[in-house]
């Protein structure tokens, strides 16, 4: 990967020159922390030595210090840390080109708030990737305008997706891109009828995408609970909305009350896992997972290959369906719902029926 411009000018010279030797490898992140190696992730993954080589072992690569990291941190920000101070409270900032620089340091409180971050420890500068074809899947699958949302743990392609999809279908469907940490941004090229918000906290971007740009679909990235109430909002205003959550698998995503929550109203009609990089599980209908995780989490169903497996949620309450697949966290099917399935209602017939 070619590293631009501004990220070399950033950069400490020595780390600056070895990724430059390095060019030939796919990066997706390259972490500096104060006093150790500097790490090279990509397609390969090793500790980066001078002459743009990846050891398998620290030992021999480029070593960074707090001050380098204090002043690739103060020419990220345009060299003013603290107009940037906010984000980097939330431990990021925004890199031209849709990518971050993850910061991590000691935080400064003030009534329970994080005021400032200071004495850096670490950087992560993290790559997006442009795969015009990553959504295709999706797309072979779906109609859009329709809701969506991609779950996965970090690193796992999710804003991938959701620049695949916005260049696709921002060719005359009209899309708000809500991008509050400017990962979206720029627009991918062909992306005509998309409105890109940037900067705007993803609740009152909503708002304004529903009240004042009639968008047929909404998109945006990484959900929390703060924005549950705007979802919520939108989803009656006949706006669908594709988003992203951090989850690495169904179980997860139906522990958390708000998530949960959001499926039972039927915010999203489908979801899809990613477990890594890639690696896209199967299209999972929304309402029924939402049903599921809304009354009790049910306990796992282990698969012959050692995966936990849930059932397929029954809105009524039911069982499983005879012929139906047990869903995993990998998107895979486990095996007829005749060998793994549980019932909902007594947590000792559901442990009989998975043999335990």
């Amino acid at each position: 990967m070619r590293l631009d411009e501004f990220i070399r000018s950033c950069l400490p010279a020595s780390v600056s020159l070895a990724a430059e030797r390095a060019e030939n490898r796919t990066l997706y992140e390259l972490r500096l922390r104060a006093g150790q190696p500097v790490q090279w992730i990509g397609s390969e993954t090793g500790w980066l030595a001078g002459n743009g080589r990846l050891l398998a072992v620290p030992d021999g690569g480029l070593v960074t210090t707090q001050a380098m990291l204090e002043e690739t941190l103060f020419r990220a920000t345009g060299r003013s840390m603290q107009s940037a101070m906010e984000s980097i409270c939330k431990g990021y900032v925004s890199l031209p080109g849709g990518g971050r620089l993850g910061v991590a340091g000691t935080a400064s409180m003030g009534d329970g708030q994080i005021l400032a971050v200071h004495t850096i420890s670490a950087l992560s500068f993290r790559f997006p990737g442009h795969i015009p074809d990553a959504a295709d899947q999706i797309l072979e699958q779906m109609m859009f305008p329709s809701s969506l949302l991609i779950a996965g743990p970090p690193m796992s392609g999710k804003t991938t997706i959701l620049r695949a999809l916005i260049g696709r279908l921002a060719r005359g469907m009209r899309l708000a891109v809500l991008d509050e940490r400017g990962e979206l941004t720029p627009l991918p090229s062909g992306a005509v009828s998309a409105d890109l918000l940037t900067g705007y906290p993803k609740a009152e971007a909503m708002m304004i995408a529903v009240r004042s740009l009639s968008p047929q679909l909404m998109i945006c990235d990484e959900l929390s609970p703060r924005e549950a109430e705007a979802v919520s909002a939108s989803l009656y205003g006949g706006v669908p909305l594709v988003a992203t959550v951090h989850a690495g698998s169904i179980a997860e995503l139906l522990r958390r009350g708000w998530t949960a929550r959001l499926l039972r109203e039927g915010a999203f009609e489908k979801v899809i896992l990613l477990t890594g990089l890639g690696k896209m599980g199967e299209l999972l209908d929304g309402y029924a997972l939402g049903a599921s995780g809304g009354r009790h989490l049910p306990d796992p169903v282990w698969s012959r290959d050692g995966d936990a497996c849930f059932g397929k949620a029954d809105p009524k309450g039911g069982t499983a369906g005879q012929d139906d697949p047990a869903v995993c966290p990998s998107g895979r099917a486990a095996g007829t719902a005749a060998a793994y399935r549980y019932y909902y209602r007594d947590a000792d017939e559901r442990r009989a029926a998975a043999g335990g």
